[in-house]
């Protein structure tokens, strides 16, 4: 008979899912599970991101891929190149001219005359009477002094421009309708001015008028020649 053979019995070999269960798991899943059976909140270390924040990670990259893109910083060199806003205000060479149709109004009148003055302030003294120079339109002198009058006393005959419209009267007439005008502009030019005008008897309206003729005489008082025979 042949030797009976001793058999040795060879150990099973663990299953997969002993082997699984027994293999040591890593640090980070042994503290998740422990935390799941404990029902404890676990905090993991950076470094080792778990499947939620992973999850987290992917969302928010496609939130961010659906943002509009952002407007790109400036820097200090494309600062420099951007031309500076203007500065608000005016150069003194583009102020615009000194106004010229400024002037003082007054209305004169003497006997039948009528005249309409302006006064324009200006360092170029000229009187002008119905667009003519005044010493052109009087001929005689002692109406141009009259009608100086209201200037000399209050010493502004180097400060206006002088335009004049006169109409009606004689020669004396308009004279005196003038002086009357200017007195008048002047006191609205400087209101300080009216005393010495007042004084000087330039603001005072002349009632003075011609006298009419009467019936029997050559005029208004001239008798014809007293004849006897």
């Amino acid at each position: 008979m042949a030797d009976e053979t001793e058999v040795t019995e060879v150990p099973e070999a663990p299953q997969e899912e002993q082997a699984i269960e027994e293999a040591p798991l890593p640090a980070a899943e042994s503290e998740i599970k422990q935390a799941e059976d404990a029902d404890v909140p676990v905090v993991v270390e950076a470094g080792e991101a778990s499947a939620e924040t992973t999850a987290r990670d992917e969302v928010s990259e496609v939130a961010e891929a659906a943002e509009p893109p952002q407007a790109e910083e400036v820097t200090a060199a494309d600062e420099e190149e951007t031309e500076a806003p203007a500065e608000i205000g005016v150069a003194v060479d583009e102020l615009p001219p000194p106004r010229t149709d400024i002037y003082y109004y007054g209305t004169g009148r003497r006997k039948t005359a009528s005249a309409q003055v302006r006064l324009y302030p200006s360092k170029e003294p000229q009187i002008t009477v119905n667009d003519k120079p005044v010493d052109a339109y009087f001929p005689r002198s002692t109406d141009v002094i009259d009608l100086m009058r209201p200037l000399q006393v209050t010493a502004t005959e180097d400060m206006f421009r002088i335009t004049v419209k006169v109409r009606g009267g004689g020669m004396t007439g308009q004279a005196g309708a003038i002086r009357h005008g200017i007195a008048r502009a002047l006191t609205k030019a400087n209101p300080e001015l009216r005393p010495a005008l007042r004084q000087e008897g330039s603001l005072t309206r002349d009632p003075r008028m011609k006298e009419r003729k009467k019936p029997g005489l050559k005029r208004a008082r001239k008798a014809p020649q007293y004849t006897k025979r």
